[in-house]
């Protein structure tokens, strides 16, 4: 007789694989290790009191370790009065519940990891996170103290951003083929903070959002902490699927969230017709749109003009950002949307931090105008060295992953890779343990769609994706 899995069982499980992130970690023993993230789950409130624990064969098995030292850990987590073990019930979490966030907000495994991550060294090569890693190649630029006394307003507080900034930017984004001006334009502490800002212009409890299915991690995040709920649709070589667009519509969601050029994870750039078929969709719908441009920059060959430009005065957010033409660090993104509706944007942005960093703000204006000058080389230079990158985890893929594929992105930070089995969450956990972060999944998808795919950055200095790589093939040996 076949045994069938308990789907509550498993979506018990996903949900701790997922709160659980690098659990394995450390020098410590397995079950120490484990223990010690179970913990940490339950004193930050993720796992709620009254939470049921999966049975230790079914952790044991998403996790790739022995049931013994799933039922260690958990020895170890009764002994501290964590959990409790109920006859003919089974584990349960005893503390810290009214530290919980409401479901769904408490963001992504690849936002925990951020998080964990920035806090100190880590001997883990992370190819999870696509962004740029160091600002060594970026133009040189000056800023005095004399520059920002002069800024206006003085206290260095503005909502809608420093106006110098707020010009160049729009004369980036008409570059781009969608005309625009200053007034059009609020700039943001990156493209997040935009992504974020449009969930609070828009979205209530319960609101249906329409995504890409697969998506940016990011805007899953941040609808999902606004308590929407996520309708995917298809991405096919060339961008979304209208056909799936056009029947989601039909259902009056509050809003549709899609990236043009390029698309994050699988990097393909929406076609022309498709453009205009969207944008038309729009119109009749009169549904808001937020047309992620965050990577435009970094397209290996000019794209068509954004959804945006056939779109008139509907509700179109386009955002953008500084932080992957330049550097993560610089945290510089952007809002642009009619008039009016830039308005409402400022006002969300003033309840959110009063504005982003004057300092960043005027580094971002002076790299821009670096852009301009005439012997300017940065932008061809980064794509080339981006495109070298690829070259190399894909070269180091193809030699050390031989059953593993892919389709070319047109650009971009990062390779949506296909295996030949439908078990990739697991073994994730299997390469942290080989030292290696990769992106899975459930952090970028509304669906389950995907289980035989990875997220793989090339943004890294290239011996690093080889190092990578090799972790990658020694925990693939040991899991397959």
């Amino acid at each position: 007789m076949v045994r069938r899995a308990n789907p509550r069982q498993v979506d018990q499980t996903g949900a701790l694989v997922a709160e659980l992130s690098d659990w394995a970690v450390g020098s410590a023993p397995l079950f120490r290790l484990l223990a010690r993230a179970i913990a940490g789950g339950i004193e930050r409130g993720a796992l709620d009191q009254g939470t049921r624990l999966p049975a230790e064969r079914s952790l044991a098995a998403a996790l790739v370790v022995s049931r013994g030292t799933a039922v260690a850990a958990y020895d170890v987590l009764v002994a501290d009065g964590l959990i409790e073990r109920r006859q003919g019930s089974g584990t349960y979490v005893l503390g810290a519940g009214a530290l919980g966030l409401p479901p769904g907000r408490e963001g992504s495994a690849l936002v925990h990891r951020l998080v964990e991550r920035s806090a100190g060294p880590s001997r883990i090569i992370d190819l999870s996170i696509s962004v740029l890693h160091d600002a060594s190649g970026l133009p040189p630029v000056t800023l005095t103290s004399s520059e920002l006394h002069a800024v206006a307003p003085d206290t260095g507080y503005s909502p809608w951003g420093l106006t110098g900034l707020r010009t160049a930017v729009a004369g980036h984004m008409s570059a781009w083929g969608l005309p625009s001006t200053a007034d059009q334009i609020v700039i943001t502490t990156g493209a997040q903070q935009a992504i974020s800002a449009a969930a609070a212009c828009w979205l209530r409890p319960g609101d249906t959002v329409v995504v890409e299915d697969p998506t940016y991690p990011g805007a899953i995040a941040a609808f999902g902490q606004s308590g929407a709920r996520l309708r995917g649709v298809a991405v096919d070589a060339h961008g979304v699927r209208v056909d799936e667009l056009e029947a989601a519509l039909a259902d009056r969601p509050a809003l549709v969230y899609l990236q043009s050029t390029l698309h994050s994870p699988t990097g393909v750039v929406l076609s022309e017709t498709r453009r205009r078929r969207i944008a038309a969709l729009i119109r009749a719908a009169r549904v808001p749109l937020v047309e992620d441009l965050a990577l435009a920059d970094l397209a290996w060959h000019p794209a068509p003009p954004p959804i945006a430009s056939h779109c008139g005065d509907a509700s179109v957010a386009v955002v953008g950002s500084l932080s992957k033409l330049f550097w993560g660090g610089l945290r510089i993104g952007w809002v642009r949307a009619p008039a009016p509706l830039a308005t409402r944007f400022a006002n969300v942005k003033a309840t959110q931090d009063l504005g982003s960093s004057a300092v960043s703000q005027l580094l971002a204006e002076r790299l821009l105008h670096s852009l301009q000058a005439p012997a300017s080389t940065y932008v061809d230079r980064l794509r080339e060295q981006l495109r070298a990158r690829y070259e190399t985890l894909t070269f180091a893929l193809s030699t050390s992953l031989p059953s593993w594929s892919w389709d070319q992105p047109a650009g971009g930070l990062s390779l949506w890779v296909r295996l030949p089995i439908p078990t990739a969450e697991a073994f994730a956990q299997a390469a942290l343990r080989h030292g290696v972060a990769v992106a899975t999944a459930p952090a970028l998808s509304p669906s389950t769609r995907h289980t035989n795919r990875l997220r793989l950055s090339f943004s890294g200095p290239p011996d690093q994706l080889e190092e990578g790589v090799r972790r990658l093939a020694d925990a693939w040996e040991h899991y397959r």
